[in-house]
């Protein structure tokens, strides 16, 4: 028989510090990022992200409830900002629809008023005036 260990699949023997730990708790409850991302992130398993987080909030549970309450308050702040700037950007669209057809039709009472065309037609080339040189000889 062979006396040898035998390595078993997993991510074992990978020993966290403090300050590793402490980012996983903060991008967990802070940023909302879930136990497998974490996992894969810092290349341990789920167990030990899913441990790392139980014990934080098994020994500061009021801590845990502020920091999961702040990340639901920013996420819900920010939605609202979110929500006001799309409204800002409608009313813009809005507005600039307006212009637009505004200009338009008073281009067309202007050439119905005068009977000239003011719109450059797509078929048509340049003007004969222009030579699109800088005028040197």
């Amino acid at each position: 028989m062979d006396n040898t260990k035998r390595k078993t699949k997993g991510k074992q023997g990978i020993h966290l510090s403090p300050e590793q730990k402490e980012r996983i708790i903060r991008l967990h409850f802070l940023e909302g990022k879930s136990q497998a991302s974490l996992a894969r992130e810092f290349g341990v398993t789920r167990m030990t992200t899913n441990r790392i987080i139980r014990t934080f909030a098994a020994e500061n549970d009021k801590s845990a409830l502020f920091m999961k309450k702040d990340a639901t308050t920013s996420e819900s702040e920010e939605i609202k900002a979110l929500r006001k700037e799309n409204m800002e950007l409608r009313k813009k669209l809005y507005n600039e629809t307006m212009r637009a057809d505004f200009y338009d039709t008073m281009i067309d009472v202007a050439e119905e008023m005068f009977g000239i065309e003011i719109r450059k037609k797509a078929d048509t080339g340049q003007s004969k005036g222009c030579t699109g040189t800088s005028g040197t000889k």
